[in-house]
């Protein structure tokens, strides 16, 4: 039998936060079904949570893409994929689609 196809999901946190914004409070109320259907990958931005905080790094837009891509994306061939993305997250998640416009399914912003 065929291999069922599941759709990638990425959620970013907000500023002052990390995955565990995501993974601790909304990934364990997903029902089976979804669980099943979705891939969820929650990320830590650039110096927040388990991410790299490099002290010469300015942090700025594109080096948070450019992790994502380096952290997410390219390690676990993430090609086509929803974004929800919360507060500081937000502006991220529309400069990924920016960079990504034939992959982003979906943009979910939450209190942008």
């Amino acid at each position: 039998p065929k291999e069922k196809e599941v759709t990638d999901v990425l959620f970013i946190h907000g500023f002052v936060s990390s995955s565990v914004f995501w993974t601790e409070t909304l990934f364990p109320n997903f029902s089976d079904d979804a669980k099943s259907r979705y891939r969820f990958l929650a990320i830590d931005l650039l110096g927040f949570g388990r991410s790299p905080k490099p002290a010469d790094s300015l942090y700025t837009l594109s080096e948070h893409v450019d992790m994502i891509e380096r952290s997410v994306l390219n390690p676990y061939n993430v090609k086509s994929f929803h974004i929800v993305a919360h507060s500081l997250g937000c502006i991220i998640a529309i400069a990924l689609a920016v960079r990504h416009p034939n992959s982003v399914k979906s943009l979910t912003l939450l209190s942008p």
